[in-house]
């Protein structure tokens, strides 16, 4: 054997020794370092650890309280920011028919938009017939693959019905279909379902497990689903303000309330350009948003928007909703982030961008940056309850995260100060 083959057996003898004895990663994941909001409006936690173990958060806490196990791959986050994925507790996700992909090409697009933008888990209220079966197919995936996108929850088709007894079936069919939430509409119009309908749609939901969600604008129609026994109120009062007996009825009922400011923000503001369509961290999504930009932008769009007296009376309603936004969360009524995007026939709803627009406003009606936080993590999966391991950072829940370069404590707006975004211990995008 000549020197250089023997040096060289030497040199591929050790690197299999060293490699032998080398630490070999476990598959679990340890986020070191940074600030944590767990979701649950306690104080962050400074320097914290969290402890990934496939997929799911085994344990957080100070650095010198959580051990670190052999092997695990850890990432530094210094100076980084960790809150729970956002959940968005009114959302839409319908097929854009007009975009010529597959149903569910265009539908894992949409929720893949969610997560780019660090909402991990999106609350569909309201399928239509051609996204239906496809959504609740994408929902039931997603127990067992590794998620590249954000979580889907789904209602289905809205519950409708002109009978008692129509409204009961409804009810029955989506219950069959395995919903995880029960939608109707009340409009304040003379097609409504009356109380006697809706009360049953209501009382057969029950009885399969399933929340209801209702659609409201009036308060008088938001007292007589609560008198029914609805769960959660799906918009803002927008009508008047809420009085105190109400917000004593909402809080001994437990019943939850999503503002959903940015929905009416929609209806109006493309009356011009708004200057949030040039800004980058909304350019993010224009691979999904194209379309509806160019729509809404067209000079005729915008005249037709100032020229409709609807459009320009929801002005008035949205501040209407502010001020019970602010009433409601004074009282400790629970509150959940969501904001209607995504809805088909509804340009200019963003999916991803405007729940961060959606948070702003909120702090802006007068909650604090935590409360917001809290609403749009924890709070909404205590409102919803589609999924008993989302919305915090606690053992045992879904490591669905998203990483800020910025503290959104100091300015809601943070948020948008995106590092990066988990999804059940993955990490799937990240940066601005």
């Amino acid at each position: 054997m000549t020197r250089i083959s023997i040096f060289l057996t030497a040199v591929a003898f050790a690197t299999l020794t060293m490699l032998a004895q080398a630490p070999t990663s476990t598959g679990v994941v340890a986020l070191t370092g940074a600030r944590i909001i767990d979701g649950t409006g306690r104080a962050p936690l400074q320097q914290g650890t969290i402890i990934v173990n496939k997929g799911v958060i085994e344990a957080v806490g100070p650095a010198a309280a959580v051990k670190i196990p052999a092997g695990a791959t850890r990432v530094d986050l210094s100076g980084k920011t960790v809150i729970p994925g956002l959940i968005n507790a009114h959302a839409h996700l319908n097929v854009d028919q007009g975009a010529g992909l597959p149903v569910r090409d265009d539908l894992i697009r949409r929720l893949k938009t969610y997560a780019m933008y660090g909402i991990t888990s999106a609350v569909s209220l309201g399928s239509r017939p051609a996204d239906e079966l496809e959504g609740l197919k994408l929902r039931d995936e997603q127990t067992h693959v590794t998620l590249d996108r954000a979580r889907l929850y789904t209602g289905g088709l809205n519950a409708i019905g002109k009978t008692p007894d129509e409204a009961r079936k409804s009810v029955d069919r989506l219950a069959d279909l395995k919903v995880d939430v029960i939608k109707y509409h009340i409009n304040g119009n003379p097609n409504d379902m009356t109380p006697d309908i809706y009360g049953a749609l209501v009382d057969e939901a029950k009885k399969k497990g399933l929340r209801t969600f209702v659609h409201v604008f009036y308060l008088k129609d938001a007292k007589s689903a609560v008198e029914k026994g609805t769960d959660v109120l799906a918009h803002s009062i927008r009508d008047q303000d809420v009085d105190p007996a109400f917000v004593a009825e909402l809080k001994r009922r437990n019943i939850g309330y999503i503002p959903t400011l940015t929905r009416d923000l929609s209806v109006f503001v493309y009356e011009t350009k708004p200057a949030f369509l040039d800004e980058p961290f909304f350019r993010k999504g224009i691979a999904l948003y194209g379309r509806e930009v160019d729509q809404l932008s067209s000079p005729a769009s915008q005249q037709k928007v100032r020229n409709d007296k609807e459009a320009q009376a929801i002005k008035q309603a949205l501040q209407q909703a502010n001020r019970n936004l602010k009433i409601l969360s004074d009282a400790g009524v629970p509150i959940a982030m969501g904001t209607d995007s995504g809805a088909e026939g509804n340009p200019g709803r963003w999916q991803g961008y405007f729940e961060h627009v959606e948070m702003e406003m909120m702090a802006k009606a007068g909650m604090t940056p935590m409360q917001v936080i809290v609403a749009a993590t924890g709070g909404a999966a205590r409102v919803t309850k589609v999924d008993q391991k989302i919305g915090t950072i606690e053992p045992g829940k879904w490591a669905d995260l998203l990483v800020l370069n910025a503290n959104p404590l100091d300015d809601i707006r943070n948020t948008r100060q995106i590092h990066s975004v988990w999804v059940g211990g993955q990490r799937i995008t990240g940066g601005n």
